[in-house]
């Protein structure tokens, strides 16, 4: 039901290529919000029913009958919300096509994760080498994740038989920024320590547990500056809208690697509608992924 989608751009997310290359099939939209029944059809393909978090290519016709209502939001940052009985076709970069109730809602900024320098290109997509201990795992962040320098949180599972580890992380020269002794995650790291758009490394080690020790080594990344400005931007035109938007603002924090906040997001959205089965099941695939860490 849930696509993973990749990185973000125009305040969306960065689906496979800028949208100046798109191609007839690639996504050019997303759809966040969707109550009632709706449906899509694109030239070649039968009619099928739209769901939450579907991305969409350019030629895609939308059927929102009466008493439905439909949020979609395009890669380059324009937002509609269609109301039945209502018809839309989507065009490269916008509405190609309208009729019946289509309101046009405030754009997302536009929205790019930008590698950390021009020889560099680590990230949440990049596939670094990790050095692994046996013993601690569930780490995060991890390869694949990303996380807000000034807002950054290390989780990990706790090893049985252990009251107290010591959590470190080291910048990419070696040295130490960060050390603590801690009872059990999650651990906060100061807003001072992390600078914005660089690469670290963490580890978490058993303390007083009997026996060997347990140890447990992951990758931080943090979003560079540029990036972090670009998608607060986006949380404050989002939130202007209430709860209604934070499944889109959860797809940018996932597509980014903000697992932590997506989540969070998910499940306040939860909160508004428990009995939603595709939020539901956004919120598990992450919850997932936080659990086995390790960039796994």
């Amino acid at each position: 039901m849930i696509t993973t989608l990749r990185a973000l751009t125009g305040g969306l997310l960065l689906l496979a290529v800028p949208v100046a290359a798109a191609g007839p099939r690639e996504p050019v939209a997303i759809i966040y919000q969707i109550s009632g029944g709706a449906q899509r059809t694109a030239s070649g393909h039968s009619t099928q029913p739209l769901r939450l978090y579907d991305r969409l290519p350019a030629g895609v016709t939308l059927e929102v009958p009466s008493g439905s209502r439909v949020t979609l939001a395009f890669v380059g940052g324009k937002r509609y919300e269609i109301s039945g009985p209502a018809r839309a076709k989507l065009g490269p970069r916008d509405l190609a096509a309208r009729s019946g109730a289509v309101k046009t809602l405030a754009s997302v900024p536009s929205f790019q994760l930008e590698p950390i320098a021009a020889s560099d290109h680590p990230g949440p997509a990049a596939g670094a080498i990790i050095i692994r201990a046996e013993g601690i795992t569930g780490l995060y962040p991890c390869r694949g994740t990303a996380a807000l320098a000034e807002e950054a949180v290390l989780l990990f599972k706790p090893v049985p038989g252990a009251m107290e580890y010591r959590i470190e992380v080291q910048d990419s020269q070696g040295q130490t920024v960060f050390q603590t002794d801690a009872g059990s995650p999650p651990v906060k790291v100061p807003a001072e320590v992390l600078q914005s758009g660089h690469r670290y490394w963490w580890t978490v080690r058993t303390l007083d547990r009997p026996g060997p020790v347990a140890r447990g080594e992951a990758e931080l990344v943090t979003l560079s500056a540029s990036a972090a400005q670009k998608r607060e931007r986006a949380r404050e035109v989002l939130a202007a809208e209430g709860d209604d938007s934070l499944p889109l603002l959860a797809e940018i924090d996932r597509g980014l690697g903000l697992w932590l906040e997506a989540r969070d997001e998910l499940r306040t959205a939860l909160d508004q509608e428990p009995g939603d089965p595709e939020l539901r099941s956004a919120l598990a695939a992450i919850q997932a992924r936080l659990e086995a860490g390790d960039g796994r």
